[in-house]
């Protein structure tokens, strides 16, 4: 939710490691966007976010990608993009193989190392907005560049 709430209306959003596609179809439910990108790397969540879209009939609505990271995709179509759920060090590297994504409205919300990732952001002249969110007993930290 935190991550959904900072997505502006009408953004052309792309979210990375998608895995069910819960956030995607969040936002393709409430309206807040008709146009998000589901990536993932491998088959079987790519499978499980088809199906879950098909379940909530907004299969239509929703493109899924299979790619590592962005490097798949057009920076041009996309104006957010959306990382979260991986290690700080992966969500720079996805970043660093696809520059024109710097460009671009970040969210980003390492489950590990988000030391690595500032570092990474604040190498290439990126300043973060740093937000720490409690669910229950876990801390999760959001990173925002951009808009």
């Amino acid at each position: 939710m935190a991550l959904a709430q900072r997505i502006q209306e009408n953004a052309r959003v792309v979210d990375v490691g998608t895995d069910h596609a819960r956030l995607p179809l969040w936002l393709l439910q409430r309206g807040v966007t008709e146009n998000v990108t589901a990536v993932d790397i491998a088959d079987n969540p790519l499978r499980n976010a088809r199906n879950l879209a098909e379940h909530v009939g907004l299969y239509e609505q929703l493109h899924l990608v299979k790619s590592n990271g962005l490097t798949a995709l057009c920076g041009d179509d996309y104006d957010t993009v959306v990382i979260a759920g991986m290690g700080g060090e992966t969500i720079a590297d996805i970043i660093a193989a696809s520059p024109w994504s710097l460009q671009k409205h970040l969210l980003l919300q390492p489950m590990s190392r988000p030391e690595r990732l500032l570092a990474y952001l604040e190498s290439v002249g990126l300043l973060p907005r740093v937000t720490m969110v409690r669910d229950g007993q876990r801390e999760y930290t959001i990173f925002e560049v951009g808009i």
